[in-house]
């Protein structure tokens, strides 16, 4: 089968969501990077949900519960842009989005709707339109797809140029049917310790790329998320590898690794990871720089997010026709459906300490060769105790005695000017 030109990552890191010693819930700590075949990616979240044992919604495995969601975004930009590795992340963001409305929807949702559907025969029964013009505007657009331009041109009338002879050689209306049905939805709530388990990305080579994430929820992961905003501890568990160890270093696992992944690490101490991607404005050196900065903020908003957030979807979904016959035999059908959906996720300002780097990586899409910078981020109730300690310490320090300098110390002259290149002073270790 042929292979399409795809970057695609099964991230199946599941962590904490379902680590415990000897659990039969489902867990897997490994990255892998997964050779995906010429399908969707829907297709490709389905195939993963399904080899879990896994349905989307709530799950039971060994007493336990959790929640499996799915999500897609499309890659909006054109893949030659500069701007296309950003335009992956938005397509992440927007996935995760859908995930989290998935959620929100099964937690509760107001359905309403209406539904009319109106029939009237002959042409007094509607009232005459205020002129000709508005009254035929909307079926000539029909006339343009229908049959009926060929029959109405071989009388040698042209609908768009003379919509009077058009409307005349319809004849009388018979008959109308219009239908109409409304559909109202609107849900919200907050979503707190949502992971995303593992990130697909397919970029078929003739369309339009996406980015899928199945996204889970347990509530392991909600006690997580609270100790982020109150400071409660954890519980530790059963000790694993080191965090390092668990993160993959390969530049082409973490091109397509987003949001947020529990851990355990060697103490058997809960920790997360945080991902975060960001392109460059150009390939310069301040811009690579400026997008290593912007992936940071990436990572650390995913940890905010994972946080908790309050999640709102409002949709409408009209659909609405309108069939007439003519005295001529002429049928015109109209179709006046329309969808508009609206999901936002917002999360105020919280105050996160113990935020500290683990890994940062560059590497060209090989896609467009643009560079994609990755962060990875970690936070854990051990590294947020320990920050706010440290920042406890500095706010009142002890301050030693000053010494004077010797006498007749002299000052050292400035350097000429010259070329300038050199590593600068390592810090001793004993020291701190």
């Amino acid at each position: 089968m042929n292979k399409l030109i795809i970057s695609a990552m099964c991230l199946a890191t599941v962590g904490y969501a379902f680590a415990q010693e000897a659990a039969p819930a489902p867990e897997a700590t490994s990255q892998e990077q997964c050779e995906i075949e010429e399908k969707d990616v829907d297709a490709m979240m389905d195939e993963y949900i399904s080899s879990k044992g896994w349905v989307e919604g709530l799950n039971t495995k060994g007493g336990k519960k959790f929640f499996v969601a799915k999500g897609t975004g499309v890659i909006q930009a054109p893949r030659a842009s500069q701007q296309y590795i950003d335009s992956r992340v938005n397509a992440f963001n927007k996935a995760m989005l859908e995930a989290k409305k998935a959620m929100v929807e099964y937690l509760g949702v107001d359905i309403a709707t209406e539904t009319a559907k109106e029939y009237a025969e002959g042409s007094a029964v509607n009232p005459p339109p205020p002129t000709e013009g508005q009254e035929v505007a909307g079926k000539l657009k029909q006339f343009l797809y229908a049959k009926l331009n060929k029959a109405l041109a071989s009388e040698g009338i042209d609908p768009v140029k003379d919509p009077a002879a058009a409307k005349k050689e319809l004849g009388k209306q018979l008959n109308s049917e219009a239908y109409k049905k409304m559909i109202s939805t609107m849900a919200q709530a907050k979503v707190i310790g949502l992971q995303a388990c593992c990130t697909f990305e397919g970029t078929p080579a003739s369309d339009k790329g996406e980015i899928g994430v199945v996204a889970i929820w347990s509530d392991k992961l909600q006690q997580m998320a609270v100790s982020i905003a109150t400071g409660c501890p954890v519980p530790s568990v059963g000790a694993k590898k080191q965090i390092a160890e668990q993160v993959s270093s390969d530049p082409k696992v973490l091109m397509s690794t987003f949001g947020v992944q529990q851990k355990i690490d060697e103490n058997g101490d809960l920790v997360l990871v945080g991902f975060g991607q960001a392109g460059a404005i150009s390939e310069s050196k301040m811009s690579g720089n400026a997008a290593k900065n912007k992936a940071r903020q990436n990572a650390m908003a995913a940890i905010r997010e994972f946080a908790g957030e309050q999640v709102a979807v409002a949709t409408d979904t009209l659909n609405a026709e309108t069939s007439e016959e003519f005295e001529s035999g002429a049928e015109v059908y109209t179709n006046e459906s329309a969808m508009k959906e609206k999901v936002s996720a917002a999360a105020g300002r919280m105050n996160i300490a113990g935020i500290a780097p683990l890994r940062n990586v560059h590497a060209k899409h090989p896609l467009n060769g643009k560079t994609v910078y990755v962060c990875a981020v970690t936070w854990s109730p051990k590294q947020a105790g320990q920050a706010r300690q440290l920042k406890n310490d500095m706010a009142h320090p002890t301050v030693p005695a000053a010494r004077a300098p010797a006498a007749g110390a002299a000052t050292p002259a400035p350097a000429a000017n010259k070329a300038f290149g050199n590593k600068g002073q390592g810090a001793d270790e004993d020291a701190f």
